[in-house]
Protein backbone atom coordinates (compact mmCIF):
# COMPACT_ATOMS: atom_id res chain seq x y z
CA UNK A 1 0.00 0.00 0.00
CA UNK A 2 3.00 2.18 0.90
CA UNK A 3 4.50 1.97 -2.57
CA UNK A 4 0.80 2.32 -4.37
CA UNK A 5 0.78 5.68 -2.54
CA UNK A 6 3.82 6.99 -3.65
CA UNK A 7 2.72 6.12 -7.31
CA UNK A 8 -0.17 7.87 -7.61
CA UNK A 9 1.06 10.76 -7.97
CA UNK A 10 2.13 10.28 -11.53
CA UNK A 11 -0.98 9.44 -12.59
CA UNK A 12 -2.05 13.20 -11.41
CA UNK A 13 0.90 14.52 -13.61
CA UNK A 14 0.42 12.99 -16.49
CA UNK A 15 -2.80 13.69 -16.86
CA UNK A 16 -1.76 18.16 -16.23
CA UNK A 17 1.14 16.96 -18.92
CA UNK A 18 -1.20 16.36 -21.26
CA UNK A 19 -3.26 19.60 -20.63
CA UNK A 20 -0.11 21.70 -20.84
CA UNK A 21 0.79 20.35 -24.18
CA UNK A 22 -3.13 20.92 -25.02
CA UNK A 23 -5.67 19.10 -27.85
CA UNK A 24 -6.98 21.50 -30.04
CA UNK A 25 -10.33 19.59 -30.38
CA UNK A 26 -12.27 17.93 -28.26
CA UNK A 27 -13.54 14.87 -30.13
CA UNK A 28 -9.75 14.10 -30.71
CA UNK A 29 -8.99 14.44 -26.76
CA UNK A 30 -11.49 11.97 -26.42
CA UNK A 31 -10.53 9.41 -29.62
CA UNK A 32 -6.85 9.78 -28.04
CA UNK A 33 -7.54 9.54 -24.12
CA UNK A 34 -9.79 6.25 -25.64
CA UNK A 35 -6.90 5.12 -27.45
CA UNK A 36 -4.42 5.71 -24.95
CA UNK A 37 -6.78 3.61 -22.00
CA UNK A 38 -7.53 0.89 -24.26
CA UNK A 39 -3.38 0.34 -24.77
CA UNK A 40 -2.62 -0.52 -21.48
CA UNK A 41 -4.26 -3.68 -22.46
CA UNK A 42 -1.22 -4.54 -24.57
CA UNK A 43 0.95 -4.63 -21.40
CA UNK A 44 -0.25 -7.94 -20.35
CA UNK A 45 1.26 -9.74 -22.90
CA UNK A 46 4.47 -11.08 -22.12
CA UNK A 47 6.21 -9.68 -25.18
CA UNK A 48 5.03 -6.22 -24.18
CA UNK A 49 6.80 -6.35 -21.03
CA UNK A 50 9.98 -7.72 -22.55
CA UNK A 51 9.84 -4.57 -24.91
CA UNK A 52 9.06 -2.15 -21.93
CA UNK A 53 12.08 -3.38 -20.24
CA UNK A 54 13.89 -3.51 -23.02
CA UNK A 55 13.53 -0.12 -24.56
CA UNK A 56 12.15 1.73 -21.70
CA UNK A 57 14.27 0.33 -18.51
CA UNK A 58 17.40 -0.52 -20.57
CA UNK A 59 17.40 -3.88 -19.27
CA UNK A 60 18.36 -6.80 -21.00
CA UNK A 61 18.11 -10.99 -20.36
CA UNK A 62 20.46 -12.76 -18.24
CA UNK A 63 23.47 -15.25 -19.78
CA UNK A 64 23.47 -18.77 -19.56
CA UNK A 65 26.77 -17.38 -16.52
CA UNK A 66 24.38 -14.94 -14.64
CA UNK A 67 21.42 -17.76 -15.18
CA UNK A 68 23.04 -20.19 -13.33
CA UNK A 69 23.72 -17.73 -10.22
CA UNK A 70 20.61 -16.03 -10.40
CA UNK A 71 18.44 -19.54 -10.35
CA UNK A 72 19.35 -20.78 -6.76
CA UNK A 73 19.57 -17.35 -5.41
CA UNK A 74 16.10 -16.56 -6.84
CA UNK A 75 14.09 -19.41 -5.55
CA UNK A 76 15.65 -19.07 -2.25
CA UNK A 77 14.20 -16.02 -2.15
CA UNK A 78 10.73 -16.34 -3.55
CA UNK A 79 10.70 -19.63 -1.70
CA UNK A 80 11.54 -17.19 1.93
CA UNK A 81 8.68 -14.73 0.50
CA UNK A 82 6.01 -17.62 -0.08
CA UNK A 83 5.40 -16.53 -4.01
CA UNK A 84 6.26 -18.77 -7.25
CA UNK A 85 9.68 -18.15 -8.96
CA UNK A 86 7.73 -18.44 -12.52
CA UNK A 87 5.62 -15.08 -11.68
CA UNK A 88 8.41 -13.36 -12.22
CA UNK A 89 11.43 -12.74 -15.07
CA UNK A 90 14.97 -11.65 -13.72
CA UNK A 91 16.31 -8.95 -16.25
CA UNK A 92 20.29 -7.97 -15.87
CA UNK A 93 20.49 -3.53 -15.27
CA UNK A 94 24.35 -2.86 -16.32
CA UNK A 95 25.71 -0.73 -13.81
CA UNK A 96 27.85 -0.71 -10.71
CA UNK A 97 25.35 -0.41 -7.84
CA UNK A 98 23.97 -2.47 -5.55
CA UNK A 99 20.31 -2.62 -6.51
CA UNK A 100 18.54 -2.14 -10.06
CA UNK A 101 15.79 0.39 -10.77
CA UNK A 102 12.64 -0.29 -10.22
CA UNK A 103 10.61 -1.80 -12.59
CA UNK A 104 6.92 -2.76 -12.79
CA UNK A 105 5.19 -6.04 -13.63
CA UNK A 106 6.17 -9.36 -13.77
CA UNK A 107 9.94 -7.54 -14.34
CA UNK A 108 12.71 -8.15 -11.74
CA UNK A 109 16.26 -6.47 -12.25
CA UNK A 110 19.22 -6.92 -10.72
CA UNK A 111 22.20 -5.25 -11.27
CA UNK A 112 25.45 -7.33 -13.06
CA UNK A 113 27.73 -6.09 -10.42
CA UNK A 114 25.71 -7.77 -7.70
CA UNK A 115 25.37 -10.96 -9.72
CA UNK A 116 29.15 -11.45 -10.64
CA UNK A 117 30.47 -10.05 -6.87
CA UNK A 118 28.40 -11.11 -4.60
CA UNK A 119 28.47 -14.43 -2.59
CA UNK A 120 24.82 -16.42 -2.76
CA UNK A 121 23.52 -15.36 0.76
CA UNK A 122 24.08 -11.77 0.19
CA UNK A 123 22.47 -12.10 -3.81
CA UNK A 124 19.93 -13.66 -2.60
CA UNK A 125 19.38 -10.24 -0.04
CA UNK A 126 19.47 -8.08 -3.41
CA UNK A 127 17.01 -10.43 -4.86
CA UNK A 128 14.65 -10.14 -1.71
CA UNK A 129 15.10 -6.17 -1.97
CA UNK A 130 13.81 -6.18 -5.85
CA UNK A 131 11.63 -8.85 -5.18
CA UNK A 132 9.82 -6.70 -2.01
CA UNK A 133 8.90 -3.95 -5.14
CA UNK A 134 6.69 -6.60 -6.59
CA UNK A 135 5.43 -7.58 -3.35
CA UNK A 136 4.68 -4.10 -2.57
CA UNK A 137 2.04 -3.38 -5.48
CA UNK A 138 0.43 -6.49 -7.33
CA UNK A 139 2.28 -6.36 -10.90
CA UNK A 140 -0.65 -6.05 -13.12
CA UNK A 141 -1.25 -2.88 -10.81
CA UNK A 142 1.90 -1.42 -11.19
CA UNK A 143 2.46 -1.95 -14.96
CA UNK A 144 -0.84 0.31 -15.22
CA UNK A 145 0.31 3.04 -13.23
CA UNK A 146 3.63 3.21 -15.15
CA UNK A 147 2.45 2.81 -18.27
CA UNK A 148 -0.67 5.72 -17.87
CA UNK A 149 2.40 7.95 -16.01
CA UNK A 150 4.20 8.19 -19.11
CA UNK A 151 3.37 11.34 -20.22
CA UNK A 152 4.62 12.92 -17.19
CA UNK A 153 7.46 11.06 -17.15
CA UNK A 154 8.60 12.04 -21.18
CA UNK A 155 7.48 15.17 -20.04
CA UNK A 156 10.03 15.25 -16.79
CA UNK A 157 12.56 13.74 -18.67
CA UNK A 158 12.54 16.25 -21.16
CA UNK A 159 12.55 19.10 -19.26
CA UNK A 160 15.35 17.29 -16.83
CA UNK A 161 17.15 16.87 -20.22
CA UNK A 162 16.49 19.96 -22.02
CA UNK A 163 17.60 22.40 -18.95
CA UNK A 164 21.43 20.73 -19.70
CA UNK A 165 21.64 22.00 -23.13
CA UNK A 166 22.67 25.58 -23.18
CA UNK A 167 20.06 27.20 -25.96
CA UNK A 168 17.23 25.05 -24.57
CA UNK A 169 17.55 25.62 -21.32
CA UNK A 170 16.90 29.32 -21.44
CA UNK A 171 14.02 28.32 -23.10
CA UNK A 172 12.53 25.77 -20.64
CA UNK A 173 13.18 28.41 -17.48
CA UNK A 174 11.53 31.32 -18.98
CA UNK A 175 8.38 28.56 -19.70
CA UNK A 176 8.30 27.64 -16.46
CA UNK A 177 8.95 31.11 -14.90
CA UNK A 178 6.00 32.39 -16.84
CA UNK A 179 3.51 29.64 -16.03
CA UNK A 180 4.47 30.08 -12.32
CA UNK A 181 3.92 33.45 -12.70
CA UNK A 182 0.86 33.16 -14.35
CA UNK A 183 -0.78 30.72 -11.85
CA UNK A 184 0.23 32.76 -8.91
CA UNK A 185 -1.14 36.18 -10.60
CA UNK A 186 -4.08 34.27 -11.62
CA UNK A 187 -4.84 32.72 -7.68
CA UNK A 188 -4.16 36.09 -6.14
CA UNK A 189 -6.97 37.67 -7.98
CA UNK A 190 -9.08 34.65 -7.62
CA UNK A 191 -8.67 32.26 -4.49
CA UNK A 192 -5.78 30.13 -3.79
CA UNK A 193 -7.98 27.06 -3.60
CA UNK A 194 -7.62 23.56 -5.13
CA UNK A 195 -7.26 24.56 -8.58
CA UNK A 196 -3.96 26.44 -7.53
CA UNK A 197 -2.55 23.53 -6.50
CA UNK A 198 -3.56 21.50 -8.85
CA UNK A 199 -1.87 23.74 -11.80
CA UNK A 200 1.61 24.70 -9.22
CA UNK A 201 1.99 20.59 -8.64
CA UNK A 202 4.03 19.62 -11.74
CA UNK A 203 6.70 22.63 -10.77
CA UNK A 204 7.47 20.63 -7.62
CA UNK A 205 6.61 17.10 -9.17
CA UNK A 206 10.53 16.04 -9.97
CA UNK A 207 11.37 16.80 -6.19
CA UNK A 208 8.26 14.93 -5.03
CA UNK A 209 8.63 11.98 -7.10
CA UNK A 210 12.30 11.39 -6.60
CA UNK A 211 11.75 11.59 -2.82
CA UNK A 212 8.48 8.57 -3.14
CA UNK A 213 11.24 7.00 -5.01
CA UNK A 214 13.53 7.02 -2.30
CA UNK A 215 11.03 6.26 0.04
CA UNK A 216 9.65 2.92 -2.00
CA UNK A 217 14.09 2.30 -1.40
CA UNK A 218 13.91 2.13 1.83
CA UNK A 219 10.48 0.23 2.38
CA UNK A 220 11.92 -2.64 0.28
CA UNK A 221 15.10 -2.57 2.36
CA UNK A 222 12.75 -2.81 5.64
CA UNK A 223 11.19 -5.95 3.91
CA UNK A 224 13.82 -7.31 2.95
CA UNK A 225 14.40 -7.57 6.26
CA UNK A 226 10.99 -9.19 7.52
CA UNK A 227 12.14 -11.87 4.93
CA UNK A 228 15.30 -12.59 7.36
CA UNK A 229 17.83 -10.61 4.43
CA UNK A 230 18.64 -7.94 6.84
CA UNK A 231 21.94 -8.80 8.17
CA UNK A 232 22.98 -9.93 4.15
CA UNK A 233 21.97 -6.49 2.85
CA UNK A 234 24.07 -4.81 5.39
CA UNK A 235 26.77 -6.54 4.79
CA UNK A 236 26.70 -5.52 1.09
CA UNK A 237 26.17 -1.54 2.11
CA UNK A 238 29.15 -2.11 4.70
CA UNK A 239 31.62 -3.73 2.31
CA UNK A 240 30.84 -1.48 -0.41
CA UNK A 241 30.77 1.77 2.39
CA UNK A 242 34.56 -0.05 3.32
CA UNK A 243 35.56 -0.15 -0.11
CA UNK A 244 34.54 3.26 -1.06
CA UNK A 245 36.81 4.53 2.29
CA UNK A 246 40.07 2.46 0.97
CA UNK A 247 39.60 3.79 -2.23
CA UNK A 248 39.35 7.75 -0.77
CA UNK A 249 36.09 8.12 -2.55
CA UNK A 250 34.32 10.79 -1.17
CA UNK A 251 30.05 10.20 0.07
CA UNK A 252 28.22 12.69 -1.91
CA UNK A 253 25.10 14.28 -1.10
CA UNK A 254 21.86 13.08 -2.16
CA UNK A 255 20.20 16.02 -4.83
CA UNK A 256 16.76 16.77 -4.25
CA UNK A 257 16.05 14.48 -7.89
CA UNK A 258 17.52 12.05 -7.05
CA UNK A 259 15.80 8.74 -7.67
CA UNK A 260 17.96 6.40 -4.83
CA UNK A 261 19.09 7.79 -1.45
CA UNK A 262 22.90 7.22 -1.43
CA UNK A 263 24.32 3.93 0.12
CA UNK A 264 25.51 5.15 3.17
CA UNK A 265 22.06 6.93 3.98
CA UNK A 266 20.61 3.35 3.36
CA UNK A 267 23.01 1.36 5.44
CA UNK A 268 21.99 4.04 8.71
CA UNK A 269 18.22 3.16 8.11
CA UNK A 270 18.59 -0.30 7.75
CA UNK A 271 20.91 -0.42 11.10
CA UNK A 272 18.36 1.34 12.57
CA UNK A 273 15.60 -1.41 11.31
CA UNK A 274 17.77 -4.15 12.42
CA UNK A 275 18.15 -2.88 15.90
CA UNK A 276 14.05 -1.87 16.52
CA UNK A 277 13.55 -5.61 15.65
CA UNK A 278 16.16 -6.62 17.92
CA UNK A 279 14.63 -4.75 20.37
CA UNK A 280 10.93 -5.50 19.83
CA UNK A 281 11.41 -9.40 19.71
CA UNK A 282 10.66 -9.11 16.13
CA UNK A 283 10.94 -12.69 14.47
CA UNK A 284 11.48 -12.33 10.10
CA UNK A 285 9.38 -14.44 8.29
Amino acid sequence: MTELLLALPWLWWAWLAVQFVGIPSDTIEYVALGVWLVSGTALFYPRSQDLLAWKVWRLRPPSELESRRIGPAWWAVCAAAGVNPDRYRVWIHEGPEATAPQTAGSTVAVTSWSVFTLPPRNLEAVLAHELAHRLAVPGWLSLVIYWYSLPARALGAFIRHGVKVPGLSTVIKLVIGFLVLGVFLVAFFTSFDGYFVMMISPVFSPVVVAWASRASERYADRVTVDLGYGVPLWEVFTGREVARAQSYQKVDRTPLTASQPIESARLRALEHHLRSNAQNGHQAR
